[in-house]
């Protein structure tokens, strides 16, 4: 079967969804705020990149207004783990961390409803905000039991020297803030969802920019501004 016959499948799937449920009272119909939290996974993160917040309100029919915070881990796109003697793991060359944090803004659009017990809700997403990124030291464990900075040309951070990485709470506190700014588009899918309760995936892109060069890895290609594909899991209530 081609794509075009599967995403003509895809489309009469979703009209046929959409379909039913105007028989019926659109759980959409009932509530006039939800709130959520969420786990995502980045492309440019690690298996869990980041967790978020979103709080929406009802401003008319199939329309919402959202906001909320993201905190999320940003890596470089050429970041390499090796693993130690002791069995543990750290980033080769790694000297900084990138820790994302994104008060946010949006606009939802409801495309599809879901009626009760039945069908899938899918909205459209959009927000932008600030973005404060802390550009934090990234911590090694050497072999005499100091904790240092990973400095790639220093000797004594040769890969045999190496236990293995600190925790990233190590370096938070000596980070440095650089400002910022963000975007972001996504689509959600609900199928599970109730009345109260909530629960879905969202699937969508993100960009950040700031005012200079993040410096994860010295010896790479640094730079101001990221962009991701990500996915999340999220949950919450409404009222």
């Amino acid at each position: 079967m081609g794509r075009q016959s599967l995403a003509i499948l895809f489309i009469a799937f979703l009209i046929s969804i959409q379909t039913k449920g105007q028989i019926q009272q659109y759980i959409d119909d009932e509530y006039v705020s939800e709130d959520v939290f969420g786990i995502s996974k980045g492309t440019n993160g690690g298996i869990i990149s980041g967790f978020y917040y979103r709080h929406s309100k009802v401003l008319s029919e199939g329309n919402l207004m959202n906001y909320g915070i993201e905190i999320v881990n940003i890596k470089h796109p050429r970041e390499s783990r090796r693993t130690t003697f002791t069995g543990s793991t750290f980033v080769f060359g790694k000297s900084n961390f990138l820790l994302a944090i994104r008060p946010t803004y949006g606009r939802e659009k409801i495309l599809f409803k879901k009626a009760p017990q039945q069908g899938a809700r899918i909205t459209a997403l959009a927000a932008v905000g600030p973005s404060f990124g802390i550009e934090a030291p990234y911590f090694i464990e050497l072999g005499n039991g100091q904790r240092e900075q990973y400095d790639p040309n220093n000797p004594a951070h040769a890969s045999p020297f190496i236990q293995g990485a600190s925790t990233p709470l190590r370096g938070l506190s000596q980070g440095t803030i650089v400002l910022g700014a963000h975007a972001k588009t996504s689509l959600t899918f609900e199928t599970n969802s109730t009345k109260k309760r909530v629960f879905g995936i969202e699937l969508g892109f993100t960009l950040d920019t700031y005012t200079r060069e993040i410096i994860i890895l010295p010896e790479a290609n640094n730079k101001s501004t990221f962009t991701s594909a990500f996915f999340a899991v999220y949950f919450g209530r409404r009222r």
